[in-house]
Parts: C-alpha cells; sequence; structure tokens
C-alpha cells in the first residue's frame, strides 16, 4: 500500500522521522556550546560537517531553528520549542540502550521477593530505595505472606528469594537479623490483674488473636496456645489494631509492640517461665546456583539493611 492512499493520520503513523537521532543530539550539543566552531570541537568533527548535518536537520523539519548573529548560532522560537523535546529524545534513546545493554549482560526483566509478614518494614524499604536506583529496569513483584506462605511462592516461581524464619527443604538460607516477640495485652485486659504470675493455663482462659498461615497447606496459626476463645486474622498488623482495642491477647513482634507499649497502648504480659522468645529471619533462595545478578543485588542489599538497621539484632 502506498503513502498516497492513506488518511493523513495513518501516513504520519507510518512515515520515517525526518531527523536522525544523531542530528538531535547535535543540535543539542550546538545550542550548549553555543556555535558550529565549538560543537565541532567537542564533538572530534569538522565545522562543515556540523553545519551540514544542521542543514539537513532544518529541511527535514521545515523551519530554522538557528539564526546566526556573527559567529554564534542562536535559537529561533521553533528551536527553543524543539531542544526541550529533543533533550527527551536523546535521553529516552539513552534509557532504552541501556536496558537493552543491562538485558544482554544478563539482568533479569522481573523478580519476585516474597516476605514474612513479620519483616521490619524499614529495612525493606532502605533495600528497596537502593535497588530502583541501581536496577531501575528490572520490574519486581513483592508478596507478603504468613509462615508456609512464604514457601509456596518460592516453589511456584514466584519469587526467588524470600525472608522467612523457616528454610524449606531443599532449599539455602541464611540469617539476617533475629527478631524478638512478646506477649501483649490492652492494660486494662484481665490478664493483667491476676496478681500473681501468669501460667499458659490463664491464658487459654481468654480470647486470643492468632494469625492464619497462608499457605496452601496450613501447617499452624501463630500464636496459638490452645484457647477455644480464638479469632484469627490474616496477618500481624491486623492482630496489632484488635490487641490495642483490647479484643484479646497475643504475641507480636517487638518492633511492632514497642511504640505501643510505650504510648500505654499495650501492656507486656509475663508469663511465667516462658523466657525470652526470639526466631532468626532468613535471607532464602529458591535456588541460589540460578539466581540471576538482579535479584543477588536485591538479596545483597537486603542483608547490608538488615546490618545497619535498629532495633532489630543482627546475625
Amino acid at each position: 500500500m502506498s503513502t498516497a492512499s492513506l488518511s493523513p493520520i495513518d501516513a504520519a503513523k507510518t512515515s520515517v522521522p525526518n531527523v536522525s537521532l544523531e542530528q538531535w543530539s547535535m543540535f543539542i550539543t550546538v545550542v550548549e556550546a553555543g556555535s558550529f566552531q565549538a560543537a565541532a570541537d567537542k564533538l572530534l568533527k569538522s565545522q562543515s560537517s556540523i553545519s551540514y548535518a544542521m542543514q539537513k536537520m532544518q529541511q527535514g523539519l521545515g523551519v530554522n531553528v538557528f539564526e546566526h548573529k556573527g559567529r554564534r548560532a542562536e535559537l529561533t522560537s521553533a528551536g527553543q520549542l524543539m531542544l526541550q523535546r529533543a533533550k527527551d529524545l536523546v535521553h529516552a534513546a539513552s534509557a532504552a540502550e541501556k536496558v537493552a545493554a543491562d538485558f544482554s549482560a544478563g539482568w533479569e526483566p522481573q523478580i519476585g521477593l516474597v516476605l514474612s509478614d513479620m519483616f521490619p518494614q524499614h529495612i525493606l524499604h532502605t533495600a528497596l530505595k537502593e535497588f530502583g536506583e541501581q536496577c531501575p529496569q528490572t520490574r519486581l513483584e513483592i508478596y507478603v505472606e504468613v509462615l508456609s506462605g512464604v514457601d509456596d511462592k518460592l516453589r511456584n516461581g514466584e519469587a526467588q528469594i524470600a525472608i522467612n524464619h523457616m528454610i524449606p527443604s531443599g532449599m539455602v538460607g541464611e540469617p539476617i537479623v533475629e527478631m524478638e516477640f512478646v506477649r501483649v495485652a490492652h492494660p486494662d485486659h484481665p490478664l493483667h490483674h491476676i496478681g500473681r504470675a501468669i501460667y499458659h493455663s490463664d491464658m487459654k482462659l481468654h480470647r486470643q488473636i492468632v494469625i492464619r498461615d497462608s499457605g496452601s497447606y496450613r501447617r499452624e496459626n501463630r500464636g496459638f496456645l490452645g484457647s477455644d476463645q480464638r479469632w484469627t486474622v490474616p496477618n500481624m498488623r491486623e492482630a496489632f489494631e484488635l490487641l490495642k482495642l483490647g479484643f484479646g491477647s497475643g504475641v507480636m513482634a517487638r518492633h511492632l509492640a514497642q511504640p505501643a507499649i510505650d504510648a500505654g497502648e499495650l501492656k507486656e504480659l509475663d508469663i511465667d517461665g516462658s523466657g525470652r522468645m526470639s526466631s532468626n529471619m532468613n535471607l532464602i533462595f529458591a535456588d541460589k546456583a540460578n539466581t540471576g545478578p538482579a535479584a543477588l543485588l536485591l538479596a545483597k542489599l537486603l542483608k547490608q539493611a538488615a546490618k545497619t538497621s535498629s532495633p532489630v539484632t543482627n546475625v
């Protein structure tokens, strides 16, 4: 089909640009350098080649973008309108070439990260900031799961790396932070007013707020001590809100509970003989030997962020 038979809009869609990317780049250089000769010196080209390229560019555009004042080349009003668009065009082309070069070097177009809902967000955010700056071309899918739900994302291939306290069979992992857990309830909860040491048998007489395993084959709900009075919620942050409202007792990560404890919204339960509760959070690879460079970079940044963070404990 010839362009003569096309409508003006269709012809515009199929037409070849009249100005090359190299000409747009030269145009920017001439503007920034102030003259054809200065641009030629910067680009290591002859002045005549710069002049010819700009002449062909203006012919292709159908407008003059320069006017000569002595030895200087100054922009016309049309040239001023073109300048920012030219810069955007050259920048977009450079960005596209970088993406292609990164993929050619082995960077993955997309990776998945799955996290336990207990993992401190400030560590994640620190790592993500660096990852976004160092690997902007890779799309990142982030999942938040509870207990064996993390395993599911690794095994079905949706995530290449994970952070969880359990390392699935056949996978490789290493501890990056130790997290402390506390049993808490509202300060007015009856368990705080027993007048003696609190035992697990006392806990079972009152409602417990527990967190549901999000996995396909649920193992057990987190924090359950066998009470018939149980409310089950999907994640730790929902449990946190119910505990602050006085709806029961439950287990919370220390880094989430401590601000509410300090504010008098929650109070730690002193369970006789329970001792300190803690667990390592592990950085886990679904298949470390075949993990790509973008996923390895994210894993490295998560380890670095965990090492320099507070209030959790480094491992």
